[in-house]
């Protein structure tokens, strides 16, 4: 039993050493960094260091098979993102504020540290075929529009814009970029870890709910506005 626990900790601690000195390559990166490219699926992730944050920034590049619409359905049911966003507890809706606009609310879990929470409020460009051939989707951290729950620390800096551009074979190209400061005092492995896995795994568990009949034939209007 001693000798199992001591490898155990053996592979832990270089299994750290390791993801400390990749997020030192990592944040020596001034330019885009591909992270992951899945060829199959169509998507890339790219990681960099911006001047003057101690968190690296992220951006996705996919083109996936399914309509504005479809992706559209997926992103404002809300109630549902906890399905899909990577390692996300809970999903709500906090407010409707107009067609184009929306707060909400979401609960992640945290590998060997609190909770994290974020409050976020959504705003969209809708698709306008002559002006702009594409739908925007802009979060941003309201880190004081609600209390925060007790074991629970806030995230202070949500950042992400999401661009859908419709493309004429059906698909949808998707360019994703942001920034997300998950606060507290966290190791250096676990900040990698979200770095390396959460934007290709979101990505991946998009994919999985553009397949599912609801998004694909919508038989009721959307909660908000994505064309005009």
């Amino acid at each position: 039993m001693k000798i199992l626990l001591c490898l155990v900790l053996v592979i832990f601690s270089i299994s750290v050493y390791a993801d400390q000195d990749d997020l030192n390559t990592l944040q020596k990166q001034q330019d885009w960094y591909i992270v992951k490219q899945d060829k199959t699926r169509n998507i890339t992730t790219y990681a960099k260091r911006e001047d003057g944050k101690s968190i690296l920034s992220f951006k996705i590049e996919a083109t996936v098979d399914a309509s504005l619409a479809t992706l559209a359905s997926i992103h404002f049911d809300v109630a549902n993102l906890k399905k899909w966003y990577w390692e996300t507890l809970e999903s709500k809706l906090i407010s409707k504020v107009s067609d184009t606009e929306y707060i909400y609310y979401l609960r992640f879990k945290t590998p060997l540290a609190p909770d994290r929470d974020a409050v976020l409020k959504a705003k969209i460009e809708p698709y306008h075929l002559g002006h702009n051939d594409y739908m925007l989707l802009s979060l941003r951290a309201t880190p004081s529009a609600l209390p925060i729950p007790d074991n629970v620390t806030r995230i202070s800096a949500f950042d992400m814009d999401i661009k859908f551009t419709p493309l004429v074979d059906g698909k949808t190209k998707m360019e994703v970029q942001g920034y997300v400061d998950p606060s507290g005092n966290l190791p250096a492995w676990t900040v990698n870890l979200f770095q390396h896995q959460a934007p290709y795994a979101t990505m991946v568990g998009l994919y999985r709910m553009t397949k599912r009949q609801e998004y694909q034939k919508l038989s009721y209007p959307l909660a908000y506005r994505y064309t005009k």
